[in-house]
């Protein structure tokens, strides 16, 4: 996979809407060019801190032992190039890394984390309808802790974003109740983040980052702002009643973006999705101080007149 993949803000998502498509069996998990590097850094985090990117419940093992059978199963039939399974254990290729599924047999969800690139979240119905997230393996958060979210509804999950318990919540409630075990569904987010460091702290980003810095300096915000896309997938785990949600994460640099061969109308398109945003929805994507010089330098790409 190159770079920008998935262009949610191109007209073909709208955002703080559900947005969901059908998703086809052979592409709910994305294995793309950037395999090795973020596998190697969810190996990282699972290793040297572990509290910080798996959380469980309880009652929660025999959903994560189904979630991992079926990695397992759907992994070495969909991309032989890259997994090798002999029942015992599962051969990451390009990794030249083999685990033992018996080792991991504690905790299914860690060892299912180190195969994909996506984040899997666990969700739980509850008895009065809504549901809850009960277990996950987060490694690359966008902007919140997995400690502060586990065990919760995902009304108190979602909580900072604008309108969700009001319009969204009780969509999505129905949506899980009623998700068929056939049925995998699938939509995009995207956001602006300020640049990293290095890649690995770029993806695992638990805390809201500002653009205060660059902003006061006068930077231009392509040197600064990268476009965060999440690709998100929706199904139902086979015979536990849980639900899977799995996020995984594109980095593209606002710079890169802009020396597209279509940057002209992406930018454009980019430009009208930030500016429509309410006040509430633009503090939330972090970018309330930022968005004016975001948005100038956005319409400078689309009038293709780069400073």
């Amino acid at each position: 996979m190159t770079a920008f993949r998935h262009t949610p803000y191109d007209g073909s998502a709208q955002p703080f809407t559900m947005g969901l498509a059908p998703c086809a069996e052979e592409d709910w998990i994305e294995p793309d060019a950037h395999l090795t590097d973020h596998l190697l850094q969810k190996d990282r985090l699972l290793t040297d801190r572990p509290d910080a990117v798996y959380r469980t419940t309880e009652g929660m093992h025999s959903a994560e032992a189904a979630l991992l059978a079926l990695l397992i199963g759907h992994l070495p039939r969909l991309f032989p190039d890259l997994y090798e399974c002999d029942g015992k254990t599962i051969t990451l290729k390009p990794l030249g890394v083999t685990y033992s599924i018996a080792d991991h047999s504690g905790a299914p969800l860690t060892l299912a984390g180190r195969l994909v690139q996506e984040d899997l979240c666990l969700i739980r119905p509850r008895e009065d309808g809504t549901h809850e997230l009960a277990a996950a393996c987060l490694c690359f958060p966008s902007s919140w802790r997995l400690a502060d979210k586990i065990g919760k509804p995902l009304e108190a999950v979602h909580g900072p974003v604008p309108g969700y318990e009001s319009d969204l919540a009780p969509r999505v409630n129905r949506l899980f109740s009623r998700l068929p075990d056939n049925q995998i569904l699938w939509r995009m987010n995207w956001s602006l983040d300020e640049n990293a460091g290095d890649e690995g702290e770029a993806l695992h980003r638990p805390q809201p980052h500002s653009h205060d810095a660059w902003l006061d300096a006068g930077g231009d915000p392509l040197d600064h702002i990268s476009i965060r896309t999440e690709r998100q997938t929706v199904r139902r785990l086979p015979a536990t009643g849980m639900i899977l949600f799995t996020i995984k994460i594109g980095l593209d640099p606002l710079r890169e973006f802009a020396a597209r061969p279509n940057a002209a109308a992406l930018a454009k398109r980019m430009h009208d999705q930030l500016a429509a945003m309410t006040a509430a929805q633009a503090a939330y994507k972090g970018v309330s101080r930022a968005r004016p010089v975001i948005l100038e330098r956005l319409a400078d790409i689309a009038a293709a007149s780069l400073r």
